[in-house]
């Protein structure tokens, strides 16, 4: 192989490994359909598609309720949870035991009631007056999408009645929730 040949297929291996690290990098647009799959998937109550929606890396639930004990769940604690139709399987699926966790929490705490009542996420989808994807802070594997739930303009939109936002990572080809923000 002479000098050039190798220089040529350097440059070539280089010019290859870009265009990889390029395609890594979701888009707007890859990050809208990750939100609209996941989205699509707890409509459809079908928890095994859910399941392997959630990042590797664990999930976390940031919201004001006292329904979930911690804030940082392992996919081994999520499914624990799916399958126990308690604490995250709540969030999503039940608003009832949603509710029910959040007053039994807050009154062993001793904390004041919650003023906006909370609502699973499948029942905030349920009643949507609308249905618009926002994304925001595209970067290497991580991205923002925000579900505008009605026409209240974003920045006077309250999480859990107005809209929800979920935070994204690209794992295996796939948008994985790693976060989601919810009343």
């Amino acid at each position: 192989m002479s000098k050039f040949q190798f220089i040529l297929l350097l440059l070539l291996f280089t010019s290859l490994f870009q265009v990889s690290n390029l395609r890594a990098t979701p888009s707007d647009e890859d990050l809208k359909k990750g939100a609209e799959k996941f989205v699509a998937v707890v409509e459809s109550k079908n928890i095994a598609a859910l399941l392997d929606l959630f990042s590797e890396q664990g999930t976390v639930f940031m919201s004001a309720t006292y329904a979930l004990p911690k804030v940082d769940y392992s996919p081994a604690e999520i499914r624990k949870d799916f399958e126990n139709k308690s604490g995250v399987y709540c969030v999503f699926f039940d608003t009832k035991c949603l509710r029910e966790a959040d007053s039994a929490e807050r009154a062993r705490q001793k904390a004041r009631p919650i003023q906006i009542p909370l609502t699973s996420v499948v029942d905030l989808l349920a009643t949507a007056k609308q249905r618009k994807f926002v994304t925001f802070g595209v970067s290497s594997k991580n991205g923002m999408v925000g579900l505008m739930l009605t026409d209240v303009p974003e920045p006077q939109a309250r999480q859990g009645r107005d809209a929800l936002v979920f935070y994204f990572r690209s794992e295996g080809g796939q948008m994985k929730l790693r976060n989601i923000e919810f009343q």
